[in-house]
């Protein structure tokens, strides 16, 4: 049998037509195994117009490769080929072989190829047997079953093994094994049978002239599949080069995904995870082949409630705080973002997870420092402010009493002098422990300065108690203290008020127990003194200067100063805060800190703050440079939903650009009403106007607000730089918010900046800008000429500091 196989090929077949069509079935199969590389690599939406071209180059090969061998075959009598049939035929190789590569795309496994194989195998057996029914003879053909049988199993199982090979076609070995195979399945299955066939003449049968010759057919058939296939190729080829660039490109965007901070992770629309850069493996401690599949929430605590991903990354949400889970059971919290992005010509979603362990550590240390001193572990002032407050409340409601002991140890800047500041903070902690020893569970000891401390005594019942515990106090520190081997004896002045008796108002509650304090030290050794309530003189004197606020602008009595601020690194100045001034008829220069709480409580401040920010307009368009004018903002102003309108009609009737303005408020002005003073926040921002959180630091809840509010700059309270030289806590406290503000990417200033030593500290730690005595005292515009008139923010600081 093979041995009839030989003969007939070369025997019975033109060897120049044979070359030509095992030419163009080598070429097809080539071909078809490239193409069939692009749509397993390409995007969906482009792989089905890889599967078409595939299966029409491939049925046209196998077509064409039939044509030319039965044109190439020396029957013994004149064929025609009958167009229907021959159309049929094609259309049954390009159709069924389209089936067989389109299954081979979309199913890799063994099994499943091998089942595309047969589909490509149908296709080249019914293309043969359809296409020689159509070919008429003057007489019959007879074809030998078992030359048919072993045709069928050559073109199906080369075919399978051809479709199996497929699967790694990127390795070139494959790809020619690949090729080779599906080119032996095309010709063997056709010369095989071929060679069992047989014709017998029937001279009574005539056929008709053929219109078109042989020559001209080959010529015609191998021309149009040769250029099909060639432009398949190209085709091909160039698209695997615009893939290369694009998966060089992507490489490239992997390097740069990978060198982020930030976890980020694409899903399909399913949630599945489809790629992860390093930052995100490292947190779940997996490998790329370990994820890629899995949903994203296997590896978070409470993923998003029920909320579907896509929705999530459609709507660019984000989850402030998840739970990743790592291998070892430890839960880290992150903050994640979802995006919508399309990859490789796909939609897919997109999610950054942001570690926030080291930010909840910063704010909790900021959190700890802003409320607690670090040499005694005590409250600090800020903290007992708001538990002094609290208490109050308490009493009012309660109907019982507080009592805020002031304690100041007398004499501790000598005895300091004498022992050393190491000694000192040894005797503070030593002083803090026996009279935390004293106090209830229920009651606070706080520091609130270098040698001063404050006792909040709740639920007082009887005086008698109050004065048990200044008696314990006593006692306690009758003992010396131990210093070096030296023994030290400290004596205190205590000084007494009780609410709701002598005020119901937290600020005046310390005030009034500070003068009792003071009156104690009247006396020499332990002593301690209650608030006596006498005539109230202050109460009258703010009567009247709230009544002299009314027309004091009108009369010319209300003037602005302004104070410079200084880039740190530089020494440039970046501009000045507007601060307003009150210089009264009858008793001179008011401070601000005085009226403007006056101006609030008679709802004068509208009219005043408006001025201020006409005032401060106008005189900064006059500049000629681009410094900012800082100005701030009571909250009875920020409450007025008019004021972006009226912040923009200024600017716009100025002239000045509203990047060049910068508004100021404190924490208390958001406390009120979080969601409008957001939506305000939003309003002045959409103008291009800067903000700045003014006294950073002091509020009970400053870090919340830095998640919540879109400000630009923080500016830490002059409290904590006039201790931070002295105090390690204070310096700790601005080391910690300079730390913050650079992480979330804010400038921040000092205010309250009175020595070079001060400024040095700040700048070591990397402060953005300062404002202060050292550098500009606040004055009327005129006494800056030089520095707003000369067309350039360029000034030094030590000029400055010099002229000031």
């Amino acid at each position: 049998m093979v041995e009839q196989i030989y003969r007939s090929i070369v025997l019975e077949h033109d060897y120049r037509l044979l070359m030509l069509a095992f030419l163009l079935c080598l070429f097809s199969a080539f071909t078809a195994v490239s193409l069939q590389e692009r749509a397993r690599n390409t995007a969906e939406k482009e792989r089905q117009k890889w599967i078409a071209l595939t299966a029409v180059t491939v049925g046209s090969g196998i077509w064409a490769t039939h044509f030319i061998s039965m044109l190439a075959y020396d029957m013994g009598m004149p064929f025609r080929f009958e167009l229907l049939t021959s159309v049929a035929s094609l259309f049954i190789a390009v159709i069924f072989s389209g089936f067989g590569f389109h299954f081979a795309t979309y199913h890799r496994t063994k099994r499943s190829r091998g089942f595309a194989g047969l589909l490509v195998g149908f296709a080249i057996a019914g293309m043969h047997f359809v296409g020689m029914s159509g070919i008429k003879v003057p007489g019959t053909l007879n074809h030998d079953q078992d030359y048919l049988i072993l045709a069928l199993f050559i073109g199906i199982g080369f075919a399978v093994m051809s479709l199996v090979g497929m699967n790694k076609t990127r390795d070139v070995v494959r790809h020619g094994v690949a090729t080779s195979l599906l080119a032996v399945a095309i010709c063997g299955l056709h010369f095989t049978a071929i060679a069992g066939m047989s014709a017998e003449y029937d001279p009574a049968m005539q056929l008709a002239d053929a219109s078109i010759s042989e020559g001209l057919l080959v010529v015609i058939v191998s021309s149009i599949s040769i250029g099909l296939m060639g432009f398949s190729l190209a085709t091909a080829f160039v698209d695997r080069d615009t893939v290369k660039q694009k998966a060089l490109e992507s490489a490239r965007l992997k390097s740069l995904a990978d060198a982020a901070l930030e976890g980020i992770v694409v899903m399909d629309m399913g949630g599945h995870i489809v790629n992860a850069n390093q930052s995100f493996l490292e947190m779940v401690g997996k490998k790329m082949l370990e994820t890629r599949g899995h949903p994203i929430r296997r590896y978070f605590r409470h993923f998003a409630g029920e909320d579907n991903i896509s929705v999530l990354c459609e709507n660019h949400m984000h989850i402030d705080e998840a739970m990743l889970l790592q291998p070892l059971g430890e839960e880290i919290p992150a903050e994640l973002l979802f995006r919508q992005a399309v990859v490789n010509g796909e939609p897919q979603l997109v999610v950054v997870v942001r570690d926030l362990r080291e930010r909840r550590a910063a704010e909790q240390r900021i959190s700890y420092l802003s409320n607690y001193d670090v040499l005694t572990g005590l409250a600090n002032r800020q903290l007992m402010m708001d538990r002094l407050k609290r208490a109050v409340l308490a009493a009012i409601a309660n109907e019982s009493k507080v009592a805020l002991l002031y304690i100041d140890v007398d004499g501790f800047k000598e005895l300091n002098a004498l022992v050393g500041p190491a000694g000192g903070d040894e005797l503070l902690k030593d002083f803090s422990s026996r009279v935390q020893r004293q106090i209830r569970s229920i009651d606070t000891i706080a520091r609130i300065g270098a040698d001063q401390f404050c006792v909040i005594q709740e639920n007082i019942e009887r005086v008698e108690s109050i004065e048990l515990l200044v008696e314990d106090i006593h006692h306690a520190l009758d003992r010396p203290f131990m210093l070096d081997g030296r023994e030290a004896f400290v004596t205190v002045s205590i000084g007494i008020s009780i609410a709701p008796t002598d005020t119901q108002d937290a600020g005046s509650f310390l005030g009034r127990a500070e003068i009792a304090m003071k009156e104690a030290k009247n006396t020499v050794g332990n002593s301690s003194r209650f608030y006596e309530e006498e005539l109230d003189q202050s109460q009258a004197i703010r009567r009247q200067l709230k009544a002299d606020l009314v027309g004091a602008i009108g009369r010319g009595e209300i003037h602005m100063v302004y104070q410079p601020q200084f880039d740190v690194e530089t020494g440039d100045a970046t501009g000045f805060e507007a601060l307003v001034r009150w210089t009264h008829p009858k008793r001179g220069a008011i401070g601000p800190a005085e009226f403007i709480p006056l101006a609030e409580e008679s709802n004068q401040i509208l009219e005043l703050g408006a001025w201020i920010i006409e005032e401060s307009c106008r005189e900064a368009a006059c500049w000629g440079n681009e410094l900012k004018i800082a100005i701030n903002l009571s909250p009875i102003q920020f409450q007025q939903d008019s004021l972006p309108e009226f912040i923009e009609s200024t600017l716009e009737r100025y002239g000045l650009d509203p990047n060049r303005l910068e508004i100021e408020i404190t924490e208390g002005v958001l406390i009120a009403d979080i969601d409008n003073a957001l939506l305000m926040l939003g309003r002045l921002k959409a103008q291009g106007i800067k903000l700045a959180m003014d006294d950073f630091g002091t509020g009970y809840s400053s870090l919340s607000y830095l998640q919540k509010f879109p400000f630009d700059k923080l500016k830490i309270d002059q409290s904590f730089i006039r201790t931070m030289l002295e105090e390690e806590q204070s310096r700790g406290i601005v080391r910690g918010m300079i730390g913050l503000a650079h992480g979330l990417n804010v400038k921040i200033l000092a205010e309250g900046v009175e020595t070079e030593e001060e400024y040095s500290l700040l700048r070591d730690e990397g402060c953005d800008e300062i404002q202060g005595y050292y550098l500009g005292k606040p004055k009327p515009m005129e006494r800056y000429a030089d520095l707003v008139v000369r067309g350039e923010p360029l000034v030094i600081i030590a000029e400055v500091s010099a002229a000031s």
